[in-house]
């Protein structure tokens, strides 16, 4: 997904124009004198894919629900120390 600059100014003047081009998959960055202040992305876009996009993350190899359960016994021993530690900062 590539990215593509449009100063406030244009945005204001072709406002249809940008979040036709947005809608359409383009992501459009708005610049206030030159400098990045907003970005348009197409609606339905993740931060997560727009990283698979970019190159900086990959796509789950499987679904969160086939992946295989954590071995040995259940243990509350991690929620007891929560506990406790927020018990600690209560007061």
């Amino acid at each position: 997904m590539a990215e593509r600059t449009i100063g406030i100014r244009e945005l204001k003047q072709n406002a249809s124009a940008a979040v036709s081009r947005a809608a359409a998959g383009e992501v459009l960055v708005v610049t206030d004198h030159g400098r990045p202040v907003a970005r348009l992305v197409p609606l339905g876009s993740s931060r997560a894919s727009e990283l698979v996009t970019a190159g900086l993350a990959r796509s789950p190899r499987r679904a969160l629900a086939n992946l295989p359960r954590p071995a040995g016994a259940p243990s509350s021993a991690l929620s007891q120390a929560l506990g406790e530690d927020r018990e600690d900062q209560r007061y």
